[in-house]
């Protein structure tokens, strides 16, 4: 039997150079940011540190490659993403007033009304926008800091270094938060690391909007055209 006849119908919910995207940012970011964190408190002796160095580097390079590719070959969903976590709307606010249930569930084991949500939640909508910038800043300030630090202005390299590292300990502290709730939702980040699809039921439960409005359904033979709106993102 079919994984499709064992569990009904799925929808794709990530394509497939999204999810490149975000093997992108495991083999880029986390390195780096976890370098990062010892490059700043400096546990280790020179040879060590040193060697840390050379891995945020390397994290840095994967990182900042992954970005200009998606960006060059993705440029559509990275405009519908934009479009998404700066789109509020009074569901967002009841959602941030519940925190999306999350509190509720996991300490109390209680399950509240949350208002339905589209592609992404409230939550991710606000992770979105602090990764937007903050990561743009944090990949520029980064780079000028390795290429420029011995010839640039003093004052200019100290506010670069000092935007650099809490932007770093910021993100680096929100990643480990937004990890911990993709593996709280299995589904999700079997569908983000897997082959991009969810089952409809699942879709249905967490992003009730994004399935009636925009999503793809998937079947033996691949994605299936239907009525309705298509975005990318």
């Amino acid at each position: 039997m079919s994984q499709h006849d064992e569990h009904g119908p799925r929808v794709l919910k990530h394509p497939l150079i999204s999810r490149l995207f975000h093997w992108g940012l495991i083999f880029g970011f986390l390195p780096a940011a976890v370098t990062g964190f010892f490059i700043w408190l400096k546990p280790f002796n020179d040879d060590i540190q040193n060697l840390l160095m050379q891995i945020h580097i390397v994290g840095a390079v994967i990182l900042s490659v992954s970005v200009i590719l998606f960006s060059l070959f993705a440029l559509d969903r990275i405009v519908a993403f934009t479009r998404r976590i700066f789109t509020w709307d009074e569901r967002d606010k009841g959602w941030m007033m519940v925190q999306g249930g999350y509190p509720q569930k996991m300490l109390l084991g209680k399950i509240i009304p949350v208002p339905p949500m589209g592609k992404i939640n409230s939550g991710q909508k606000i992770f979105g926008i602090c990764l937007l910038f903050g990561g743009a800043i944090l990949i520029v300030t980064g780079w000028v800091l390795y290429a420029f630090l011995p010839v640039a202005p003093k004052l200019v390299m100290y506010w670069f270094d000092q935007a650099h590292l809490v932007l770093g300990i910021f993100l680096g502290l929100f990643m480990i938060v937004h990890i911990f709730l993709g593996i709280y939702n299995w589904g999700e980040f079997l569908a983000m690391f897997g082959d991009g699809t969810q089952p409809l039921h699942e879709a249905e439960h967490h992003n009730p909007v994004w399935v009636e409005n925009e999503i793809e359904p998937v079947n033996k033979g691949g994605i299936v055209s239907t009525p309705g709106h298509h975005h990318a993102g």
